[in-house]
């Protein structure tokens, strides 16, 4: 056996690096491939974005971006310290108002953090493969690919701590290399607040075990010592509106949903990753224990500098429970995992290795192999994910290019969420940022009314409310009170990536705001439709105003309802046709409920398996939701169609094709044309096609 492992060992090991090399060229390409979808992407990406660009704005033209009064307007918040949109600044100075100056500082946050993480891992086992392996490695998690797309502070905070990491354990025992390495992990915690645990957590460790207590004294000291001056001299500069910003305002509730949700998600897209840093951290407690029986080594040293990262990122990881949190909090734990990923593979796990070369030939190559399957599941994870995520955003380009003009022309102040950076694109000024305000007015430190007053008053000619169709994040965003002011004052008259456009109901009024059918007939509208329809094959989708489960919808005619079992979202009606007398017709009403779950929006009246109920003309059936084809999520909607009996004892047409279950209903391309009995004119240039177009009755002019 050690013949054949003395033998055959090497090319074996040569073997598995060749394969990982290649998978990690593949994710290199990757990432290379969702920056050119993104950074130079003109539109925004993410919601915050554009508090940072116009912070970076405001720097620039030597304005203070933490105020201590929000008795009046702009009502922005800069909740991170001041360092991301200093760098931006000039950028934006020289290039004008664009998102790509600020990804790209992203991106190269994202390269630099990756060479950190590779020279930390040679400087600790002299490793190149693993190193490097390391660093791509880390590119390679979605959430990071993801993230870096965006112009963030979280990855320039990351560079500057990794950095610092990099240079305490190449000179910490020199005073150059300990000030050094302190500045840049004092750098990162002014670049973004909660990077002031983890990386100093492990720079400490690793000084006390390698160079004594005294050493981890003055490094924390250093640390802290100037991180304090910073802030003292900050918080007077702006009185007191630096902790105001950063700390009062940035104080949101804690929801536990949302931390087991994306604890769900790091295991499904982290699992190898995580079953190691679990061994590591058990190893790195053992490492401990063993340094009081003998002297440390730098194997030793390692695990205590990687375990105590890894310790440290998964406390701050789990911040991302927090309201409006996103999946940055989980990018200084990926960092950890990938330098711990780089010990595994270097295989020094102290004197049992260097004693006994199979076992750390095993835990090496077993490492290598564990990797690769691990890089692989993250590559797929990738396309699947963030690359598809910014191709979906750009399928709104076109339309975000002439809202982007609407903007342009309006002189007066502009309310918007996901889009602020419209206005930051125009070089103006954000008058409000939704979500920061709205958690201030929640914990009782705003007060809202000025801004309901200006809302009534109709002063805002424009305001953009975003709606993820996963999530109703607009009730984060925006207070109740503040709602109910937008849909009492203003009314939707358009969209554009995914999101509704309010005009003050004075000057916006749309023509079927108060339609509930047309001239002359045989039925009503089964639902509002201020916001459009769409013209699928021959039945309707109507889009009302407002957000799923608020927006009726109604029986047309009277008749008899039945529900399906296995219907979550749908009733069926057979009527009386009014079209052809004496016979009869089915209207199939769907779309009640929201495209995740098993939450229906039909009224309680018709529960599944329902037979047989009359219904009244008008009846409440339900409200509008998302759901559209069981799974598939489409804008608050109601699906409306109008289909003939096919069996002899008239029950409804279930679709019959061997693909679909019986309980599935009729194929939308055999629908009958409904404008016959709602009055509606059919526009058939559109027809199947995702164009949200006005309402308009037979005859109505154009």
């Amino acid at each position: 056996m050690k013949k054949i492992f003395v033998a055959y060992g090497p090319y074996l090991e040569e073997a598995l690096k060749i394969i990982l090399t290649i998978f990690a060229i593949v994710a290199v390409l990757i990432f290379i491939g969702q920056k050119s979808l993104a950074v130079f992407y003109r539109y925004p990406l993410d919601y915050g974005e554009a508090p940072l660009l116009d912070q970076a704005m405001r720097l620039s033209a030597g304005k203070n971006i933490y105020r201590n009064d929000l008795s009046t307007p702009p009502y922005t918040i800069s909740n991170y310290p001041p360092l991301y949109p200093l760098v931006w600044a000039p950028l934006v100075a020289l290039f004008g108002s664009e998102f790509w100056t600020g990804r790209l500082l992203s991106t190269l946050g994202a390269l630099a953090t990756a060479f950190f993480i590779n020279r930390i891992v040679q400087t600790l086992t002299e490793d190149r493969f693993a190193g490097r392996t390391a660093g791509v490695l880390f590119l390679a998690i979605p959430y990071v690919g993801g993230w870096s797309s965006l112009a963030r502070v979280d990855l320039l905070a990351l560079a500057l701590s990794t950095g610092g990491l990099a240079v305490l354990a190449r000179r910490a025992n020199t005073r150059k290399g300990l000030i050094l390495g302190s500045v840049l992990l004092v750098a990162a915690v002014y670049t973004r607040q909660s990077y002031g645990l983890a990386a100093p957590l492990a720079a400490c460790a690793w000084m006390w075990h390698r160079y004594g207590w005294r050493r981890a004294a003055v490094t924390a000291g250093a640390i802290g010592g100037i991180g304090l001056v910073l802030f003292l001299v900050l918080n007077i500069i702006t009185r007191g509106g630096f902790f105001f910003n950063i700390v009062t305002a940035n104080v949101n509730p804690f929801n536990l949903d949302n931390l087991l949700n994306h604890w769900r998600d790091l295991r499904r897209t982290l699992p190898i990753l995580l079953g190691l840093g679990a061994v590591g951290l058990g190893w790195t407690a053992w490492t401990l224990m063993a340094t009081r029986r003998e002297t440390p080594s730098t194997s030793s040293s390692a695990w205590l500098l990687a375990g105590a990262y890894v310790l440290g990122a998964t406390i701050s990881a789990l911040t991302i429970g927090k309201i409006g949190s996103n999946i940055n909090y989980l990018l200084e734990l990926a960092a950890a995992l990938s330098l711990m990923a780089g010990l595994y593979m270097a295989g020094n796990i102290g004197a049992l290795s260097e004693r006994l070369p199979a076992v750390k030939f095993a835990i090496r190559n077993g490492a290598v192999i564990l990797l690769t399957i691990q890089m692989g599941f993250l590559m797929r994870n990738t396309l699947q994910g963030p690359v598809q995520d910014i191709r979906g955003r750009r399928i709104h380009e076109a339309r975000l290019k002439d809202l982007l003009w609407e903007v342009r022309k309006i002189k007066a102040p502009i309310l918007a969420d996901e889009f602020m950076g419209l206005l930051s694109l125009n070089d103006k000024p954000l008058y409000m940022q939704p979500f920061e305000i709205t958690q201030l007015a929640n914990a009782g430190l705003w007060d809202q009314t000025s801004l309901l007053e200006s809302i009534r008053a109709q002063e805002f000619p424009m305001i953009l409310i975003h709606h993820f169709m996963s999530y109703p994040v607009y009730t984060e965003r925006w207070t109740p009170e503040m709602l109910d002011t937008i849909f009492t004052s203003y009314i939707a008259d358009g969209w554009a990536g995914e999101s509704i456009i309010f005009r003050p109901r004075d000057v916006a009024l749309h023509p079927t705001a108060t339609l509930t059918a047309c001239p002359d007939a045989p039925w009503q509208l089964p639902t509002s439709a201020e916001m459009g329809v769409w013209w699928l094959t021959q039945s309707l989708i109507f889009m009302g105003e407002g957000f799923e489960g608020n927006v009726p919808v109604y029986a047309v005619a009277d008749g008899m309802l039945m529900r399906h079992a296995d219907w979550r979202d749908a009733v069926a009606i057979l009527h009386d046709d009014p079209v052809h007398p004496g016979q009869k017709v089915w209207t199939y009403y769907a779309g009640m409920a929201p495209a995740w779950g098993n939450e229906s929006y039909v009224a309680a009246e018709f529960p599944p398996r329902a037979e047989g109920i009359p219904v009244k003309k008008g009846q409440l059936l339900g409200y509008q939701g998302t759901a559209y084809g069981g799974t598939m999520p489409i804008w608050p909607h109601a699906t409306f169609g109008v289909a003939e009996p096919l069996h002899a004892d008239g029950s409804f047409p279930y679709h019959v094709l061997s693909e679909k279950k019986p309980s599935d209903p009729l194929d939308p391309h055999t629908f009958l044309d409904p404008s016959p009995y709602l009055g509606t004119a059919i526009q058939s240039p559109v027809m199947g096609t995702p164009v949200w177009l006005p309402l308009r009755c037979l005859g109505e002019s154009r």
